[in-house]
């Protein structure tokens, strides 16, 4: 039995549950760190960046499974199943679009577009709030702190609408049809990123006012 399984085997079996979401919160702040870095400096034929938020997003999917198996094997859970399933659903999207967007990135070869990285920082922020948010969720010991992260979540997507929008303006003043459907993809793929961290902190919201 590893390190880890030891320690879980030790822990009260709803505590089991927060172990793994923040690991998950972690995991995703250190991911959106790494590429929003990433994009700050981008090389189109260095697919490095590709590569880390490949073995990101495949961490997040092993978490994400650890929940869902320590769903299925515990009958005490923290609050209600259905939100733990959401909840972890909703945060493994998270990764799932951020490697997306990075994959997009480096196989249509985009021009550099800054907009790709002031989505990025959004996202960061956003992730960094999420993680503040399951920290304080833990026990409900903190419930205003948690609300407080989730406004500031829904501030970055209402933002990240507004970026949107400007660079589709600019970006059909180009007359390149060819970069339009390349960049407009990749820059909702990003917008479509902070939209589920938005759902990640509704489904949060909603387990506070449950709980709390």
């Amino acid at each position: 039995m590893g390190i880890g399984n030891i320690f879980k085997a030790f822990q009260p079996k709803d505590k089991v549950f927060f172990v793994l979401f923040e690991e998950v919160a972690s995991n995703l702040v250190k991911m959106s760190k790494e590429f929003h870095e990433g994009l700050i400096d981008f090389d189109l034929n260095d697919d490095t960046l590709l590569k880390k938020m490949s073995d990101y997003e495949h961490k997040m999917d092993d978490l994400t499974h650890e929940i869902f198996v320590q769903l299925g094997e515990n009958f005490i859970t923290p609050f209600d199943r259905e939100d733990i399933n959401y909840l972890a659903s909703g945060l493994d999207d998270i990764a799932d679009y951020i490697f997306s967007s990075a994959k997009y990135i480096f196989l249509y070869k985009t021009p550099e577009v800054k907009e790709f990285s002031e989505f990025s920082l959004l996202i960061h922020k956003s992730c960094v709030e999420l993680q503040n948010a399951i920290h304080n969720l833990n026990g409900f010991k903190n419930p205003a702190e948690v609300k407080e992260s989730c406004i500031k979540i829904n501030s970055f997507e209402n933002i990240a609408d507004d970026v949107l929008s400007q660079a589709l303006v600019k970006l059909f003043e180009s007359n390149d049809p060819i970069n339009i459907i390349k960049v407009k993809d990749v820059l909702e793929y990003l917008e479509i990123v902070t939209d589920k961290a938005e759902d990640v902190a509704n489904t949060i919201e909603n387990i506070v006012i449950k709980y709390a």
